[in-house]
């Protein structure tokens, strides 16, 4: 893992993008806590500049795939879409074995995400299934021990030299027998954690306009 993650630190050097937009880049930032303990994050990113919501779409698809991307070219070794995004958290992104075909990401996908935050002292590891993939949204519940217990909604259409991206996460349950639960929801996801989280949404995000572009001339040209 740490000569994956090399390996894209160095293509976004040599490209001269490996500096992460600041927490400040973003247009606002808001943490909800409500009565019955559910916490919501939400993010209005910064104009993703120069890409598409086709090509954001094609991303969030190919999010498990693989390049040659060296950062000038696609003649270096093998790295991959996810620790291009951000180097620095991401662990793997692994769609189910019954997952579309060349390990591509759609609406019902099921998948694992490992990151980790906070400088490594904070592991995140999610299974998450997809509830809907286009070109305007990209929402995939979050469960554990078979329930959900949250959902990331990410919203984005075409602006003025980019794309608008808004990111919203919620965690614990509205309703229900199960929202007793929320009472235990700080100790896996506190008010800190929901920091890094701001942090490294607005980092990845950042990380789109760097990357995605390349990617997707590469793809559409094979």
């Amino acid at each position: 893992m740490r000569h994956d993650r090399l390996q894209a630190r160095e293509a976004l050097e040599r490209a001269g993008t490996l500096a992460f937009k600041p927490v400040s880049s973003a247009k606002w930032v808001d943490v909800e806590f409500t009565r019955s303990g559910l916490i919501r994050v939400r993010i209005e990113h910064d104009t993703i500049a120069g890409v598409t919501p086709e090509m954001m779409r094609w991303w969030f698809e190919n999010l498990a795939g693989t390049t040659t991307w060296n950062g000038v070219d696609f003649t270096g070794p093998e790295v991959s879409h996810y620790h291009l995004w951000h180097h620095r958290d991401h662990i793997a992104v692994t769609p189910a074995p019954v997952a579309t075909p060349a390990a591509k990401i759609g609406t019902d996908t099921t998948f694992t995400i490992d990151e980790q935050f906070n400088d490594y002292r904070e592991r995140i590891h999610a299974t998450v299934t997809t509830t809907r993939l286009d070109e305007e949204e990209f929402t995939f519940d979050i469960h554990k021990a078979g329930v959900r217990v949250g959902r990331i909604v990410h919203l984005y259409g075409p602006t003025t030299g980019g794309l608008r991206f808004y990111a919203e996460t919620t965690i614990g349950f509205e309703s229900g027998p199960w929202r007793a639960v929320n009472a235990v929801r700080p100790l896996f996801y506190s008010a800190r954690t929901a920091d890094h989280w701001i942090r490294h949404n607005i980092e990845e995000t950042g990380r789109s306009e760097d990357v995605i572009p390349h990617m997707y001339a590469r793809a559409m040209d094979n």
